[in-house]
């Protein structure tokens, strides 16, 4: 398919004088859910924590059950480990779960006090805390995620900090205190790291703290309310390959999303049990591939969205520039039957100066 000479100087243009604008717009798609009460294979009971492998395979924190179990990204399941008890692979009320960058599961069990350490087939590798105000122990261990060096971090809700572990579980540090200042906490919740190794963190306060690697305060954002950008109790957080923060809005039945400073994007979800609506969400997780995971917690499901933060970046290089230009002009015209038309934007079936003017109006980076 060609392009003419007119829609060439249409395009050098348009790229003189658009400015740059902010991608990522559109609320995520419901793609399908799986799971129902109970205690079998594929069923839940209160789902409080899910994460997603390099494989794209789905653990799910089934807290009610005191086990996790592993599914396909298309929900089917794999396999389940865990029962009630306090012994190695036990659990008491498991919330938080996290992967390594070798691939092991870290959960986080509210009713233990204490963080297992598992293989991606559920074997068991070692476990620490206990009880206490020291350091490594625990009173209410809710979110935890891991970064890219295997440093494990965990949300110690009750005593209103973050504590930092290697992969190991040896104690590195911890910061929080109680309040409402840079830095303080009045319960912590979600955890979520990003690719530069930041750590967000989510406090009943309600607000999003970010900080660096080793504790100090960056940013923070929110207050309660059910406007965009407020929460009430902001308990499951994730980031994606983007940037991008997620939040799961646990009392407003919802999910937002910002960018990594705050900037609000987008958000999705109402109280109830159809396709793309929640009941008590406690966890989120993208999955880097553009799909994000829900873990419906009061609904025992889990629900998938698919995702596009940035569907004018057709290079896939993080930002809206000149080879995306290209790419459009080179599919200029209808789009080939039974094919993917990734330029065909407003869904017209063609690619043309509508499509143009939507890639032009969000030239720039993907924030």
């Amino acid at each position: 398919m060609g392009v003419s000479t007119q829609a060439w100087s249409f395009a050098l243009c348009c790229v003189l004088v658009t400015s740059i604008a902010l991608a990522g717009g559109d609320p995520p798609e419901f793609m399908f859910q799986w799971g129902s009460n109970g205690a079998g294979e594929g069923q839940f009971s209160g789902p409080h924590g899910i994460e997603v492998d390099a494989q794209g395979n789905v653990y799910v924190v089934d807290t009610g059950n005191h086990r996790v179990q592993k599914f396909t990204s298309e929900g089917d399941f794999i396999l389940t480990w865990g029962s009630f008890g306090t012994g190695p692979g036990q659990f008491n009320h498991p919330h938080g779960v996290g992967i390594g960058p070798k691939g092991h599961i870290y959960v986080a069990e509210t009713g233990n006090n204490r963080v297992q350490k598992f293989t991606s087939d559920g074997v068991f590798v070692t476990t620490w805390g206990s009880f206490g105000n020291g350091d490594g122990q625990f009173q209410h261990t809710h979110g935890l995620a891991v970064d890219s060096n295997g440093n494990v971090f965990v949300a110690d809700r009750n005593q209103n900090r973050v504590q930092k572990f290697t992969s190991d579980g040896t104690f590195i540090m911890a910061w929080g205190t109680p309040g409402a200042g840079d830095g303080e906490f009045t319960g912590t919740n979600g955890v979520a790291i990003d690719l530069q190794d930041n750590v967000f963190v989510g406090d009943s306060s309600p607000r999003i703290q970010k900080f660096t690697n080793d504790g100090d305060f960056i940013t923070a954002w929110g207050s309660a309310g059910a406007g965009d950008g407020q929460f009430n109790f902001p308990r499951g957080l994730s980031t994606d390959e983007f940037g991008y923060v997620y939040v799961a809005d646990r009392n407003l039945h919802r999910m937002q999303r910002f960018t990594g400073v705050g900037a609000f994007i987008t958000k999705w979800g109402s109280f109830g049990t159809d396709q793309g609506q929640f009941r008590s969400p406690y966890a989120i997780r993208a999955s880097g591939d553009g799909f994000v995971y829900v873990a419906d917690s009061s609904n025992h499901r889990v629900q998938k969205f698919r995702v596009i933060p940035c569907p004018w970046d057709l290079d896939g290089r993080g930002d809206v520039g000149v080879k995306d230009l290209l790419i459009l002009l080179g599919a200029w015209g209808p789009c080939p039957p039974k094919e993917d038309c990734p330029a065909d934007f407003d869904d017209s079936g063609d690619v043309g100066v509508k499509d143009l003017l939507v890639l032009l109006g969000n030239w720039g980076p993907c924030e």
